[in-house]
């Protein structure tokens, strides 16, 4: 009898052992579970924060070499278009009206505004153009250009020409921090200066259109 006690007693302090060490192995694994889970939260943020130098000098670079390429595309239409109207210029005899010195200065100052004020002017002649014929409504420069060039109001340098700039005006709006240069400003203007004055040459002959006609009138 007092050894099967004996028995019983040891085999209880055996389970209590082994229940202790259960529970500790229960423990261990859950503050190993905890420090796994935090463990790559934490490399990332130290990683962050020891590389956040090297990327605040890296993103920059990457904005300038985007907008130097936009900048480059403005640039070449521009010379592209000059070229175009410097070929057909001394076959129109129409020189180019040299911009207002307000339009230099504010070309200095901020040349991507300049570029979208050079072409207002061209706007106003074309409405006025659609005014003359009795366009009503106030269409966009795209659909108002392109019914003019339908109805054979623009010559094909002045539409091609037209088409561009409005191209390069779109680009300078959507390019909100791009670095416009001072010469390319200025390219822009003497290219507005010239299609604004073929455009008053047009509209100043448009009394041989009936009032009220509508340019595109028939065309596809």
């Amino acid at each position: 009898m007092q050894a099967f006690v004996f028995c019983v007693a040891r085999n209880m302090r055996r389970n209590k052992r082994f229940l202790k060490g259960a529970k500790t192995m229960d423990w261990l694994q859950f503050f190993s579970s905890v420090i796994s889970s935090l463990a790559w939260p934490t490399a990332v943020i130290t990683l962050a924060w020891l590389m956040r130098n090297p990327l605040s000098k890296l993103v920059p670079l990457i904005r300038t070499l985007k907008y130097k390429d936009l900048q480059i595309d403005i640039g070449d239409q521009l010379e592209a278009v000059r070229d175009q109207v410097g070929a057909e210029g001394e076959e129109l005899n129409l020189p180019i009206e040299a911009p207002p010195l307000s339009y230099k200065s504010l070309a200095q100052a901020d040349p991507r505004a300049a570029v979208l004020s050079a072409w207002l002017p061209v706007e106003t002649e074309l409405y006025n153009i659609a005014a003359n014929l009795g366009i009503s409504g106030k269409p966009s420069p795209f659909i108002l250009i392109r019914e003019l060039g339908r109805a054979g109001v623009l010559d094909q340098v002045t539409l091609d020409t037209l088409e561009k700039l409005r191209r390069i005006r779109n680009s300078a709006i959507h390019i909100t921090e791009a670095e416009v240069t001072f010469d390319d400003a200025m390219n822009m203007a003497d290219m507005c200066q010239w299609v604004k004055a073929q455009l008053k040459r047009i509209n100043a002959t448009r009394n041989q259109y009936a009032p009220g006609s509508t340019p595109g009138a028939g065309t596809t």
